[in-house]
């Protein structure tokens, strides 16, 4: 991992590890849809322990909800919660195609929007603005900002409770200041749907965590984005080595996977196409290496790998 060390500039795109279970969304949404159109009214059953006819049960259910810290249980004649956790491809489209007239949907993510991430390499260099791939969850699912029973909480989901159909959440501050401190709640569900997408796996490189950027999130491009533009203009000071300005401009990018493959490539058009003009003084210092342990695209035709790797290696990438 020398070449990370050494390389101010580096960044880490790799396969996916998943974190947890997934729950299939078009199975899960094809059940809720057909219970909801399949009832001529509709009639939520509570859910266990709740789910009881006894007068002392309903009494102990009402307590329940009095002091519940956060979203108490539904109570009988409501809409059956559905609770989603992520904002990924999964849960977006399950929320996306919901039917709230039968549902209340409520959100658990640390962000409040879904990511194209096949066009995230293209926001690096500036081909793509950064909103394009971003999508307000509210678009995606009005109801969470207009429904009375439907929320969305910019929390993480710390642990869950299956037999009191319970979530426990804690708030999202990122460490700002001035802001409110974590703060930890509980979110009651009828329906629990698990859709926290995956991160980045290191396979265990040293190195890799401390100095390289994940290519995960709108930020993470933003912060690509500033770390090579800053790099670019620092590279232009008088007084500069070459081997220093060769080190500031020296760009890896570790995992052959497509986005590997298709940040490095976006990159390569970048120094043919801006570099060239703008940073005229430094374009020859500029040089992107690209580690893969194998080929490149290793799940592509053989024909197609080949032909990703003679472009590359033909526009400034090693």
């Amino acid at each position: 991992m020398r070449s990370l060390k050494s390389s101010h500039f580096s960044l880490w795109l790799s396969r996916s590890t998943p974190l947890a279970p997934a729950m299939a969304a078009s199975s899960l949404l094809r059940s809720l849809t057909r219970h909801a159109r399949g009832a001529s009214a509709y009639r939520h059953l509570p859910w266990s322990p709740f789910s009881t006819t006894t007068a002392a049960a309903a009494g102990a259910r009402d307590e329940a909800r009095k002091g519940f810290p956060g979203l108490g249980p539904t109570a009988k004649g409501e809409k059956a919660r559905v609770v989603v956790l992520g904002t990924g491809w999964a849960g977006s489209r399950l929320m996306k195609d919901l039917d709230t007239s039968g549902y209340d949907v409520v959100c658990v993510a640390p962000r409040n929007h879904m990511v194209f991430t096949p066009l995230l390499a293209s926001t690096c260099v500036g081909t793509l603005e950064f909103r394009s791939v971003a999508e307000p969850l509210a678009r995606i699912q009005p109801a969470v900002s207009k429904s009375p029973g439907s929320y969305f909480f910019l929390a993480r989901c710390t642990g869950v409770d299956p037999d009191a159909h319970t979530i426990d959440c804690e708030t999202v501050t990122d460490g700002e200041k001035d802001t409110l401190e974590p703060w930890k709640f509980k979110v009651a569900y009828d329906k629990l749907v698990f859709a926290s997408g995956a991160e980045a796996s290191t396979f265990g490189i040293k190195g890799v965590t401390e100095h390289a950027i994940f290519l995960r999130e709108v930020h993470h491009a933003q912060e690509i984005r500033r770390r090579l533009l800053l790099n670019l203009m620092l590279s232009d000071v008088p007084g500069l080595s070459e081997e220093e300005k060769r080190r500031l401009l020296h760009c890896v990018v570790v995992g052959g996977g497509p986005t590997g493959v298709e940040f490095s490539g976006e990159l390569s058009d970048f120094i043919m196409r801006d570099v060239k003009q703008r940073y005229s003084h430094v374009k020859d210092y500029i040089h992107v290496t690209l580690i893969e342990a194998n080929e490149i695209l290793s799940s592509f035709d053989v024909r197609l790998r080949q032909y990703a790797t003679n472009q590359l290696i033909k526009d400034w990438c090693r």
